[in-house]
């Protein structure tokens, strides 16, 4: 009997087993705070997994993503010509854009920009949903709600904030509403569920497929499987009829093929062929990595809709700013539209790309692959009397746009021929050969050195300069002897360089280049020299109470602490070498945008000195770079101390003094410190600089 029961007992566990029912695996988003936002904006197809499979819950939302996630949760259909100059039509969120601004709920900026790739404020994000709540037909009623940050909020903006709050779509946070604090895309998702909760649309995509927003969001029509003409994406079956916007949109279209797509629904990739520089042939194929199986020769090329997503050789062009995320240095950079950058490989979502040695990926919306065979012009470098000379080219326009010398060519430099280079330092021909490596002395030479002229020769400089400029008849320099806010500047950046040990030429080098000789309007109405706050994704009009007090701000709130100091100060990790450099190490990692703004910095200091006999330059500084991560610098020329400070990375420039004994250089510390300092001579090595 004893046996009988264990039996019986087994079977009974076997059997609540087999019965017990199956519980849905867990994902990322399961227990998530905004979890029923999420799952909305999915039922949506408003958000969709990245490369890495990820929702990214708990990332920034960008204003591209927010207004996209609006047009696709409205089902806005009806587009005008409206057009902001930074969302190319290639651009991933364009459609959504274009009808969400046709609607009436996003704006651009005044100079006819959107900025699509900055993460969008809280109080923008409150001025977009009360549009949405007005074009909804949303009763808003009166509402007196305010926050105790309300005079933080944007004027105009307070009353969406307070509308936000009493319908219960926004809210604060122990009463205050931080207005410029970046929303995350789980709660950019709450935000629209509750919003389109009150429209009377809570479910999670299962009715109402493909239904138009007519005006009445409460009015509970079902239109049978009516396409949405005006979004490609929205995951609506629409009953055999073509999307006639986005062959890839995965909807069931009864096999018929999108006409602007040469390929069916099942081919909605293609292998093409270059030929005398254009693509012929259209061999295709319904997956990515079927394609990519099939590439058998270097001049073939995976294109979709015309579009090259991958190749084998070549080089990737931004369409517009954009942030690369760098894996080389585990940071994010800023990258200006129509930068050249290396093309190392491709999937059908993101191309990876090397930036001046910065290895990281970018969306396949955001740029251009350009194999070298159908090239129709790239930037180069030449030698011009001596100078090198780098000429740009807009592959907008497929014009060679402008150009600007900044140094004396290195010797390896031939007149008359074409040089390339991703970086400034290392230069091939053509044909991708190596022709030499070249440091140029101001781009390279750190911020801790001395310059030999005087408060006077700057001052005598500067008004030499403004003439210059104001001979030109170009208007914005109409009066620059008179008006400028560079003029008598030189005792005041003499001062600053004894105090705070920054080059005072360096100094009026960047302030000459980022206030068009204190000329700009920034510069004449704000007193701003450097650009201060003017961020590429959003624009602060700060006023400083005088030009010494927008010096002082550069140099105690932006260059000690962040730039030049090892390490930088918490959560500003920016000194990637203390000098202007390039996307490759200083300054212009994280400073601007523009990958040549070292370069054009260096070329304001090289035309001083050209202009003052060259006194830096004849008596110049050995400059040094290190070559492993983690080399401390000391006091004393001996391991027998604590370190003065660590360069965290290798590559970093160092003003090296003397020749210490012991194996030890005397040099510069970029930490602002009055004594001597060193490093071991076995992780410096010395460079040779072009001046």
């Amino acid at each position: 009997m004893k046996k009988l029961s264990i039996i019986a007992m087994l079977m009974t566990v076997v059997c609540l087993l087999f019965w017990q029912p199956q519980l849905a695996s867990a994902d990322e988003l399961s227990g998530h705070s905004h979890e029923p936002g999420l799952r909305y904006l999915i039922s949506k197809n408003a958000l969709v997994k990245d490369a890495k499979g990820s929702y990214r819950p708990n990332d920034n939302v960008t204003r591209g993503e927010f207004a996209s996630y609006l047009a696709k949760a409205m089902n806005l259909q009806e587009t005008s010509d409206i057009v902001f100059k930074d969302v190319p039509d290639t651009y991933l969120h364009a459609k959504d854009i274009k009808l969400a601004a046709s609607a009436g709920i996003i704006t651009g900026y005044g100079d006819g920009s959107f900025k699509p790739n900055a993460a969008i404020s809280r109080q923008h994000m409150a001025i977009m949903l009360e549009r949405a709540i007005d074009y909804l037909g949303i009763p808003k009623g009166t509402s007196t709600i305010t926050f105790k940050d309300n005079a933080s909020i944007i004027k105009d903006y307070r009353q969406a904030v307070a509308v936000g709050a009493q319908l219960g779509i926004i809210q604060g946070s122990n009463g205050y509403f931080m207005p410029n604090k970046n929303a995350t895309i789980g709660q950019a998702a709450t935000f629209i569920h509750r919003l389109m909760t009150l429209a009377g649309d809570s479910n999670d995509g299962n009715s109402n497929s493909g239904k138009p927003n007519t005006g009445d969001p409460n009015d509970g029509n079902s239109n049978g499987g009516k396409p949405n003409t005006g979004d490609p994406n929205d995951g609506n079956s629409n009953g055999g009829k073509p999307n006639t916007g986005d062959p890839n949109d995965g909807n069931s279209n009864g096999g018929n093929p999108n006409p602007e797509d040469p390929n069916t629904d099942s081919s909605k990739y293609a292998i093409k062929e270059i030929s005398n520089g254009t693509l012929v042939g259209n061999q295709g194929f319904s997956t990515f990595a079927d394609a990519e199986k099939a590439m058998t020769k270097d001049t073939q090329v995976i294109v979709q809709n015309d579009k090259i997503m991958k190749m084998s050789s070549g080089y990737v062009v931004t369409n517009n700013y954009v942030a690369l995320k760098s894996e080389t240095i585990n940071d994010s950079i800023g990258v200006a539209p129509n930068t050249e950058m290396e093309y190392l490989s491709s999937d059908e979502t993101q191309v990876k790309v090397r930036l001046a040695g910065q290895v990281g990926y970018l969306k396949q919306a955001d740029v251009t692959l350009i194999p070298f065979a159908m090239s129709k012009g790239r930037s180069y470098y030449t030698n011009e009397n001596g100078e090198i000379k780098h000429t740009l080219y807009d592959h907008k326009t497929n014009k060679y746009s402008s150009s600007y010398v900044y140094g004396k060519a290195p010797s390896f430099m031939k007149p008359g021929e074409k040089y390339y280079s991703w970086d400034g330092i290392s230069f091939t021909n053509g044909n991708g050969s190596s022709k030499g490596d070249a440091y140029n002395y101001y781009q390279f030479l750190p911020a801790r050195a001395t310059t030999q002229y005087t408060a006077e020769e700057l001052d005598a400089y500067i008004m030499q300069k403004l003439a210059e400029m104001e001979s030109t008849g170009i208007t914005q320099y109409k009066d620059a002897t008179k008006k400028s806010k560079l003029i008598g500047l030189g005792k005041t950046l003499k001062e600053v360089e004894a105090k705070s040990q920054i080059n005072a030429m360096l100094i009026l080098s960047l302030a000459q280049h980022e206030s068009a000789y204190g000329m700009s309007p920034h510069a004449q109405d704000l007193n701003n020299l450097f650009g201060l706050y003017v961020y590429d994704t959003n624009p602060l009009n700060k006023k400083f109470d005088s030009i010494v007090a927008n010096i002082n701000e550069l140099v105690d709130k932006f260059l000690q602490p962040n730039y030049i100091t090892p390490g930088g100060s918490p959560g500003r990790n920016f000194a990637n070498g203390a000098v202007i450099g390039s996307k490759a190490l200083g300054f212009n990692v994280k400073y601007a945008s523009d990958p040549y703004w070292g370069a054009k910095i260096a070329g304001h200091y090289y035309r001083a000195e050209k202009a003052l006999g060259f006194k830096d330059a004849n008596n110049p500084y050995t400059i040094g770079i290190t070559t492993t991560p983690g080399l401390n610098v000391r006091t004393e020329a001996s391991t027998g101390n604590s370190p003065l400070f660590t360069y965290a990375r290798s590559g970093m420039p160092v003003i090296i003094t003397n020749s210490a004994t012991n194996g030890w250089y005397e040099v510069l510390s970029d930490k602002l410190h009055t004594g001597t300092a060193f490093v071991s001579k076995d992780y410096v090595q010395v460079i040779n600089t072009v001046k």
